[in-house]
């Protein structure tokens, strides 16, 4: 798990150097395999009382990062740029995006009779707590009780919008709305979710859906529930995924959702990290009471 997380945080920063740069020195090197973007002008803005908001926009880029400690297979990933821009800079908290995700990391492993093994290890913070990174049914996308995305319960949903010079999201120059607000009414967000990898032990699989959608901020509750899906309408939303699922037989990473097997096709288990953190604490008990038992032991037999 420690290695998972190490390389996620890894690929978090690849992922920013590589929109600064598309390259980055040090550890490795990021290829942009391909730009997407998605682009909502809000023509219709009379019928939704939104004619402050000008533009929503998703970017997503589609990345293989190399890194120098493992030459003969790349990390894969997809990040996204999510942002709007409004008439004015006192109309950005008019509006809130909202994003909702599905599907599951989890890492795999083939035995030398070809039985594949899947196995759930991670976990993610979803509303205040920490849960296996598994959603078998749509869910808001949200670390804390707002589910305004990246919203934080000491600063508020608005400060960690960030700003920059028009058309940049480099974040060795990016500011955060909350501390210094923009020139211009242009905000943005990113996300990063999980990359894919091969280990000398097996691999680690993402099988990740998203909705992103932006809502006027008064429709949006401040506190809710993960699976409080439909609180409001929303102006509008673009869909995108993160997928790659290894193929052992081909040795290749698969893109696409129809490749993704579904849970209950698997003998393997999903991990109960609960389950595993309780066993935990039995074996350390078990230990502790061992080793009790065998000092006293030892203060008997020396007397």
């Amino acid at each position: 798990m420690k290695q998972f997380l190490c390389s996620s945080c890894i690929l978090l920063f690849s992922f920013l150097a590589a929109i600064a740069a598309a390259d980055f020195t040090g550890r490795g090197h990021v290829h942009t395999l391909s730009e997407t973007k998605q682009v909502f002008l809000n023509p219709d803005c009379q019928s939704t009382d939104s004619c402050d908001l000008k533009r929503f926009t998703l970017s997503k880029a589609v990345n293989e990062i190399w890194f120098s400690d493992n030459p003969k297979h790349p990390t894969y990933g997809n990040g996204v740029i999510m942002e709007y821009e409004t008439d004015s800079v006192a109309a950005i908290e008019n509006y809130a995006i909202v994003q909702f995700k599905k599907g599951c990391v989890f890492n795999t492993t083939q035995n030398p009779q070809g039985k594949i093994q899947r196995i759930v290890t991670d976990t993610v913070p979803s509303f205040g707590e920490q849960v296996l990174f598994c959603f078998q049914q749509w869910v808001i996308d949200s670390h804390d009780t707002d589910p305004a995305y990246n919203s934080d319960p000491d600063y508020g949903r608005f400060y960690f919008l960030r700003w920059n010079k028009r058309g940049s999201y480099d974040n060795r120059t990016q500011k955060y709305y909350g501390a210094v607000k923009p020139h211009a009414p242009v905000v943005y967000m990113a996300d990063y979710p999980a990359g894919a990898f091969v280990t000398g032990t097996g691999v680690r699989n993402v099988a990740l859906e998203f909705k992103t959608c932006i809502y006027k901020a008064s429709d949006v509750p401040s506190v809710s529930r993960r699976e409080n899906l439909d609180f409001a309408k929303p102006i509008n939303c673009f869909a995108w995924e993160n997928v790659y699922v290894y193929d052992f037989g081909n040795a290749k990473f698969q893109t696409d959702l129809a490749s993704v097997p579904r849970w209950e096709e698997s003998g393997a288990p999903v991990n109960d990290y609960r389950r595993v953190v309780g066993v935990a604490l039995l074996i350390v008990l078990a230990m502790f009471i061992l080793a009790r038992v065998m000092t006293l032991y030892g203060r008997q037999t020396s007397r």
